[in-house]
């Protein structure tokens, strides 16, 4: 029993080997970006590494463990020792940047913070809350550590300056790149979107938001000064009520990182005395330039579901999620005005005896019973099928371009089905049913209304009851 209890809670060896392998080159490849892309002196303005190790912990839970930190602490030990730094300083940095990584790790655990859901309510604020309180203890200490390691890039004579660029530099890493690890999409999501990307056109209002961006951001090395930080602004705006979540993080990242090198090139280099406290602002800038999309983003996002979730409620039926009445009536009616359909047929379908039934079992098992039913039915028609409750225990099929041998064939399989289905009512009690059907039959254009032919199957559905039930009759 303790051996398994062990397994469950204790990743094996094989796991934290794993672990260990994957984060020493991901964290490693991620310091040597940050190192090899330095502007000045020997404090990295762009940083992935310490973004890329939480947002992996966060998505992939099973590579927390002390064989992933170790794989962590031993990329940014090489990573510091072999472009230069002494072990006494790769050992300050070390600590720092597992400081900036750990904190908000502990913080989610304390505050029990559903970080999956980071889209949702207040949770991403709270989220970049506990990174910049991550960066902020990294800041405190690397500045109490650092400045002592005698000929240090960090000075103690100016240490509020070196607290201001290591914390508001870690803030706009995390705020660059942890979004892009965090909303990666899923295999199913990125299968979805490719297939999206080949099958459907390419409209004029999903490029005009890209195109703003690129204009915007071009701006920034041509008009450079202050004011630039905010040239994106708007087109950022625009891109977070036009893209997904994910695409909206990637141009983010984008943005800032060139919006931040046109500054610091162009701007900052022009500004040379006022370079560290400038830095500061247009980082702190930065910031909030970057939050802002992904914030409005995830807002519009979750607008448009609730919205989505309350037209589906209108549409369909809360017991059996089928089509409700008037959503059939106005999709049928759409569908038969298109060219490419020749034929229309509606198949009328009632329970057989379900009054007696619901008398007999109560209301609550009659509506498992017409769950199940229901279920079993959207598994015999076809994908473009219309299917609908229309009331009670009477449901519609609608199918198009099917000639009646077809129909009937249709009909007969939900017939068959259902007649040989035993349904399973809370583990305890099993149902057998039998329908009737009732079918009508035309070719495209009607020469009456929808509602009339509806009614002709309804006919033909009252007659199969009447000769008996358990069959299907065709109107004539």
């Amino acid at each position: 029993m303790q051996k398994q209890i062990r397994h469950l809670f204790i990743p094996s060896f094989k796991q934290q080997s794993y672990a260990f392998m994957l984060l020493a080159i991901v964290i490693f490849s991620c310091c040597l970006i940050g190192i090899f892309t330095r502007p000045i002196t020997f404090l990295a303005l762009l940083w992935p590494a310490n973004p890329m190790l939480l947002g992996l912990f966060l998505r992939f839970p099973k590579l927390n463990n002390i064989g992933g930190w170790l794989g962590a602490i031993t990329a940014y030990v090489i990573a510091d020792l072999i472009t230069g730094n002494s072990f006494e300083v790769t050992l300050y940095l070390t600590l720092s940047n597992l400081i900036s990584v750990s904190v908000p790790l502990i913080l989610i655990y304390l505050t029990k913070l559903d970080y999956r859901n980071y889209n949702q309510g207040f949770s991403f604020l709270y989220l970049f809350a506990m990174c910049v309180a991550g960066c902020m203890l990294s800041a405190i200490f690397a500045v109490q550590s650092i400045t002592h390691v005698p000929n240090s890039f960090m000075s103690s004579d100016r240490i509020w300056t070196e607290f201001g660029m290591w914390w508001t530099g870690e803030i706009v890493n995390f705020i660059t790149f942890l979004p892009l690890i965090l909303t990666f999409p899923k295999k199913d999501e990125r299968q979805k979107w490719i297939s999206e990307l080949f099958t459907q056109p390419l409209k004029t209002s999903d490029i005009l938001p890209f195109i703003a961006i690129i204009v915007s951001v071009a701006f920034t090395h041509i008009f450079f000064g202050p004011g630039a930080l905010l040239y994106p602004l708007a087109a950022l705006v625009w891109a977070a009520l036009s893209y997904r979540l994910f695409s909206v993080a990637l141009i983010n990242s984008i943005v800032c990182m060139v919006t931040y090198h046109s500054l610091t090139y162009f701007y900052l280099s022009s500004s040379s005395d006022a370079f560290l406290s400038t830095t500061i602002s247009i980082r702190i800038g930065l910031c909030m330039l970057g939050i802002a999309p992904l914030v409005l983003c995830a807002i519009s996002q979750n607008r448009q579901k609730l919205f989505h979730q309350v037209l589906d409620y209108a549409n369909h039926d809360s017991l059996t999620n089928t089509l409700n009445r008037r959503y059939f009536l106005e999709q049928s009616q759409l569908l038969i005005q298109q060219p490419q359909h020749k034929t229309i047929s509606v198949l009328m379908i009632d329970l057989d005896h379900f009054k007696q039934m619901n008398d007999k079992y109560g209301h609550h098992v009659g509506d498992l019973v017409l769950q199940q039913f229901a279920r079993i039915v959207k598994h015999k028609i076809g994908p473009h099928d219309l299917f609908s409750r229309v009331g009670g225990e009477e449901f519609t099929v609608l199918t198009l371009n099917a000639s009646l041998t077809q129909t009937f064939e249709l009909a007969e399989r939900i017939h068959q089905a259902i007649e040989t289905a035993t349904l399973n009512i809370e583990d305890h009690l099993q149902i057998k049913i039998t329908i009737s059907i009732g079918i009508a039959h035309q070719t495209l254009p009607l020469s009456g209304t929808l509602q009339q032919m509806i009614v002709r199957a309804d006919q033909a559905l009252y007659s199969a009851k009447a000769q008996g039930r358990n069959q299907i009759i065709l109107s004539t």
